[in-house]
């Protein structure tokens, strides 16, 4: 290290034209850690998730609303996990199961589905719309708040 230190002060003192220092890498850097996000591109429409469902397709489907918004109203067999305790309870989800995420108008679910895409869940879709469009264009005997 004392070798390495000596070098660069000698570099600095003949002149050598530092373009870009060498720095040790430790962790990524902004540009590398930060996810391209395109929220079409992580989207599912109300459409697509009704055939997943009558296809009975091996998928889950998380709500990321508050514990009072899912008292509500809120999807057959979905896990409960709101979005401000996603980060402490991710170990819950498996990085290699499908999951739809969804909320009250798609909002959260997104935000949700960026956070688990960060952490490795590749197969992470957020419901367009949320529940509410899903009330409106597949099931209207669904409560809408």
């Amino acid at each position: 290290m004392l070798r390495l230190v000596k070098k660069v002060f000698q570099d600095l003192l003949d002149g050598y034209p530092f373009e870009r220092p060498y720095i040790p890498k430790s962790a990524p850097s902004a540009e590398e850690a930060i996810l391209p996000f395109n929220p079409a591109d992580y989207s599912i429409e109300p459409e697509v998730l009704k055939q997943m469902i009558d296809d009975c397709e091996d998928f889950v489907l998380l709500d990321v609303r508050e514990v009072w918004e899912n008292k509500i109203v809120q999807l057959p067999e979905t896990i409960l996990i709101p979005l401000k305790e996603l980060p402490k309870r991710v170990n819950e989800l498996s990085l290699r199961q499908e999951i739809v995420v969804y909320c009250h108008h798609g909002v959260r679910s997104l935000d949700a589905v960026y956070l688990l895409r960060q952490l490795g869940f590749k197969k992470a879709t957020s419901l367009i719309g949320g529940i509410d469009q899903w009330s409106r264009e597949i099931d209207p005997t669904i409560t809408r708040y």
